[in-house]
């Protein structure tokens, strides 16, 4: 029998109301000691709490949740009391002392999964949905929350067990002439949709997985090429020193936004150059060309006015990057940039707003252990057709290791390393 256990739910520090999550099998229990009854199943009700010996802790609203119709399919009670950290020490001391024992990040949502509450997709969607803070976020957590991939994941898994069929019973008619090469051309029309669909879904793997964690930018260009002007008026606030002596910038300097319903992480890069004056110059350079090579785009910065791109510069640049001409306001060039004009912002802005819609839009295998399982069971299925011309043995077992990835992506298989990384992320109370 597992333990009972109890967070807050509603997040540390004061607040208006505080929620409190009673999950195990002593939930019933523990809240008619509390409240003096159960009450209702799924309704509020208006109690007072007090402790073992009567006194008074709070007054605020119970739920009660019989399981399984709960959040983690066992018992489980709810109290919505007033949000001060008095309330909270002196329940936490109440169930401490009736034998509850506190939660563990994700404790809650680990119990919903192994009681058939959701699966490990939707889990890893709702971990997205608590740290969401921009609307294609918030659009891509629900989808993976309302168990669309899993819904996916099955019927692809599904297919594949007919597939599975058909080829087993090639197996059991080894005598036949006909038979088997029969099956075995019944089994590869599903084999193909499955290698397809899997294909389709890896391919908005990476976009998605930039909507879920955001879009790094790097502003790289050499020395006193207006930078970190820019990179203040892109983030809306004056978090680089601006100064007319080259080398202000010698370390990564980063904010994250919204922007165009992206987030987006802008990183100011110290000038970069052939030929650095000293050892720290050189260290700084280091730095912004590995960030540089790790970002999703550069904004390659190079005055107007001072002819073409460099060589040096113009190596650094990967298709879909920026090139941007700098102080515009003093070179005169018309469709250069200037810090100062809020036009040339705003139309590099936009620019910046296409390439962003390139790199990231909402899918359904948003986390990298999601996509390299699909990644994993479509390299098993590439060898489909070979296996199955050799032997409709071996044709099986490449259905047989790609239907245990897509297994394992919905947690029917989940080891316990894999179950730990993802429900140790959550906050405590989910």
């Amino acid at each position: 029998m597992s333990a009972t256990i109890f967070a807050k739910a509603s997040g540390s520090g004061r607040s208006g109301v505080a929620v409190y999550r009673i999950s195990g099998p002593e939930a019933g229990r523990v809240l008619s000691t509390l409240t003096g009854s159960t009450g209702k199943p799924r309704a509020a009700r208006r109690v007072t709490v007090r402790d073992g010996d009567g006194a008074q802790v709070d007054d605020g609203l119970a739920l009660w949740f019989p399981g399984p119709a709960s959040f983690t399919g066992e018992d489980v009670a709810e109290l919505q009391l007033h949000g001060s950290i008095a309330v909270e020490r002196r329940l936490t001391e109440v169930l401490t002392g009736l034998g509850i024992e506190p939660a563990g990040p994700g404790a809650f949502s680990m119990r919903a999964f192994a009681n058939g509450k959701m699966d490990l997709t939707q889990a890893e969607g709702l971990s997205d949905l608590l740290e969401a803070e921009t609307e294609l976020q918030l659009k891509q957590a629900l989808a993976g929350h309302s168990g669309q991939l899993r819904a996916l994941a099955d019927e692809w898994r599904g297919l594949l067990i007919s597939a599975l069929a058909q080829l087993e019973a090639a197996v059991d008619f080894p005598d036949e002439e006909d038979v088997p090469a029969q099956i075995a051309e019944r089994a590869l029309p599903l084999v193909r949709d499955v290698r397809t669909a899997l294909s389709d879904q890896l391919a908005t793997a990476a976009r998605a997985r930039r909507v879920a964690e955001g879009v790094t930018i790097a502003i790289l260009g050499p020395p006193n090429a207006g930078k970190s002007s820019l990179f203040n008026r892109l983030v809306a606030d004056e978090r680089a020193i601006v100064s007319p002596e080259e080398g202000t910038t010698r370390d990564v300097v980063s904010e994250r936004v919204e922007l165009h319903g992206h987030l987006v992480s802008f990183l100011d890069t110290a000038g970069v150059r052939e030929d650095p004056s000293s050892s720290v110059e050189a260290t700084g350079i280091g730095l912004a060309v590995r960030a540089a090579e790790q970002a999703d785009l550069r904004l390659l910065c190079y005055p107007s006015g001072a002819g073409d791109l460099p060589g040096w510069l113009q190596s650094y640049r990967r298709d879909g990057d920026i090139i941007v001409r700098t102080k515009s306001d003093l070179s005169g060039e018309l469709d250069g940039y200037s810090s100062l004009d809020d036009q040339s912002v705003e139309r590099l802005s936009l620019q910046i707003r296409a390439r962003l819609d390139d790199l990231a839009a909402p899918g359904l295998a948003a986390s990298e252990r999601q996509a390299g399982l699909i990644r994993a069971a479509l390299v098993s299925l590439d060898g489909f057709e070979a296996s199955i011309e050799a032997a409709p043995e071996l044709g099986s077992e490449t259905i047989r290791h790609a239907a245990t990835r897509l297994e394992e992506l919905t947690g029917r298989i989940a080891p316990d390393d894999v179950l730990g990384d993802i429900f140790s992320s959550f906050c405590i109370g989910k």
